[in-house]
């Protein structure tokens, strides 16, 4: 043996005598990864005629690899029977794994080939869930090789005897994959098909993976994401802090909302309504597509977490549209940007809108109900700041009170309210748990998480966000008649700003068909109108139907509250969580606390949007 190879070798013998993570730059240009000791070891031996991308990038996805020339300086098979041998006596079982690029081709995309009894239930698994598989309109087959001859490569040995492997419950199955990936005419892969066949081979993998430690090892584990990578790599965090960044540059909704909001309104009801008013905004403080430039040159494509690299990509694409709406601004692609950003209208919620305008008969407050001013509302905010400030010393309890916010607004995790705003007393609890208990609270569980990308918010978030504060109000007792009729108008009036309706024409309808008073049609209309046609208040009711389905399904909402996240992210979630790539929630807001909590069970009794009117 190579002295590199000896020293190589104790080296490994250290690491896991000492339980320590391993990670050790191989001869070759290869690598030896386990982010812990784990029951399994996927193995790619890189070939003379040099490694095959997808092969390649295929092993790095999982939690425990090794890829290198097999040579005098770098003997794969010894290695691997040092590491099976030890982990396999710590476990009670180990199971390698070695992939391959197939020599020929054949009619299935997959061949699991073993020799050995103990290895036929994982490789029977793994056969039947990559034939599950299908990417865009192809069907993935994989077939079951059960042979008497040694489990390699072609022109290769077996990494481990079969009668030693035996005797020390080290289990051993090849995959053999046939470049389906590559255009026949060229040889190069398709990128996309890439992407999405390694995450779905990773997800089977892990399946697999986890029926066999599960019952052949004594590795302790309830799910199979557990399996997964559990320590990220440097660029991970490097283009987090830069989404961040270019997140931050800008804030959003501070430029796309009029600062002449009360002036606007004078000037629409001095004109009898007739003339659409003109908004005026904030200084754009960014070149748009500067960011643009430099948020596709982040090296996403290099990450090998397949499910990091998708949380990125979203969050670039997100980014990227909006940026086109800053562009836009106050012209009429504006809207078409917001559509793709916000979402469509669907007939299922226009309909609800609508019942709800109907049956929810408008009582206005009555004149002699107590407001309360910007000043009073503030120290009621800060006063629940300073209570959630016992679960978590960061956060800031300032509260401002500025001229140039519409009505009350979070931004970053701090409230705004316009020092003009008055709100009735029966109505302040139930918004500060929408705008402190929700929008503040997930803010800075989000800043808990290691990943950035949850307090500045995941692509498409503002609807369970939205919903979810409103259902706060519900919990609260604060979600009056008048309060969810404004939020169906919304709906209605993004529905009829996008069908091709003026300003004046949709403010009448409100006023005129759904009997809003003139200065509370002008606010619906504004807020949908701001920038050139923002469609993003109709995620408010959207949001609190499909949070309503969500908890008639049994399913708790807390969990809902781990950041700035949409509800079909929860997947996502619970693999991260699973992983350990994600902390424990620290703030828990007071709406999901006794007594409010107890209107919960209304809902998962058969409750709906209706039985919440008063």
């Amino acid at each position: 043996m190579a002295e590199t190879a000896k020293k190589l070798i104790n080296q490994i013998q250290d690491k896991l005598k000492k339980g320590d993570p391993i990670r050790i730059s191989l001869p070759g240009k290869g690598t030896l990864k386990m982010d812990k000791h784990v029951p399994f070891l996927l193995i790619y031996r890189i070939p003379e005629t040099g490694k095959d991308f997808f092969t390649y990038n295929l092993t790095r996805t999982e939690s425990a690899y090794l890829i290198a020339p097999d040579n005098e300086a770098c003997p794969v098979g010894l290695i691997v029977n040092v590491i099976a041998d030890y982990l396999a006596d710590k476990f009670g079982g180990f199971m390698l794994v070695e992939i391959w690029l197939a020599d020929h081709v054949t009619n299935k995309a997959f061949t699991i080939h073993l020799n050995q009894k103990g290895a036929l239930s994982m490789a029977t698994k793994l056969t039947e869930e990559l034939s599950s598989l299908r990417i865009g309109n192809q069907f993935i087959t994989a077939k079951l090789d059960k042979q008497k001859t040694s489990v390699a490569p072609p022109r290769a040995s077996s990494l481990i005897d079969k009668t030693a492997a035996k005797q020390s419950e080290i289990v051993l199955i090849g995959v053999e994959i046939v470049p389906i990936y590559n255009d026949t005419q060229t040889g190069k892969p398709y990128p996309l098909f890439v992407r999405e066949l390694r995450t779905a081979f990773g997800k089977a993998l892990r399946k697999s993976l986890f029926e066999f430690v599960r019952t052949n090892t004594s590795y302790n584990i309830t799910h199979f994401e557990m399996l997964g990578t559990t320590v990220l790599d440097d660029n991970v965090w490097k283009i987090d802090q830069e989404l961040a960044d270019y997140s931050n540059l800008f804030d959003f909704l501070l430029l796309v909302t009029p600062i002449n909001v009360a002036e606007a309104w004078k000037n629409f009801a001095k004109n009898n309504y007739l003339k659409s008013p003109v908004f005026h905004y904030r200084p754009m403080p960014i070149e748009p597509e500067l960011i643009k430039r430099k948020i596709y040159n982040l090296p996403i494509e290099d990450i090998s977490d397949p499910t990091i690299a998708f949380l990125f990509r979203d969050k670039r694409k997100e980014i990227d549209r909006m940026l086109n709406m800053m562009l836009e601004r106050e012209k009429p692609d504006f809207m078409h940007s917001s559509l793709q950003v916000f979402g469509n209208i669907d007939e299922h919620l226009l309909e609800v809108a609508q019942a709800i305008l109907v049956a929810a008969d408008p009582r206005p407050e009555e004149a002699t109900e107590e407001l309360l001013n910007a000043q009073q509302f503030a120290q009621l905010a800060e006063d629940e700041l300073l209570w959630l400030k016992q679960q978590d010393a960061s956060i800031l309890t300032a509260v401002r009170v500025r001229d140039d916010v519409e009505g009350v607004m979070v931004s970053r995790g701090t409230l705004n309210i316009n020092r003009n705003y008055k709100i009735s007393k029966r109505r302040a609890f139930a918004l500060i748990q929408h705008e402190i208990g929700t929008h503040v609270v997930t803010y800075y569980n989000g800043k808990a998480q290691p990943l950035k990308l949850f307090y500045i918010g995941v692509p498409g978030y503002e609807q369970l966000q939205e919903g979810l504060a409103v259902f706060s109000e519900y919990l609260s007792g604060g979600l009056t008649n008048e309060r969810l009729r404004i939020l169906a108008a919304r709906v209605i009036a993004v529905n009829h700003m996008i069908t091709g309706n003026t300003f004046v024409d949709t403010f009448f309808l409100l006023t005129d068909k759904y009997q809003f008073k003139p200065q509370d049609a002008f606010h619906i209309t504004m807020r949908v109108y701001r920038g050139g046609g923002l469609t993003k208040d109709a995620v408010y009711l959207k949001g609190l139907l499909h949070l309503i389905d969500y908890i008639k399904q049994g399913k708790d909402i807390a969990p809902l509250l781990i950041g700035k996240i949409r509800q079909d992210y929860i997947p996502v979630i619970n693999e991260l969580t699973f992983r350990g790539l994600l902390s424990k929630i620290p703030i828990k807001p007071r709406y999901l606390n006794d007594p409010y909590v107890k209107k919960l069970n209304d809902i998962k009794k058969g409750g709906n949007i209706f039985t919440m009117l008063n």
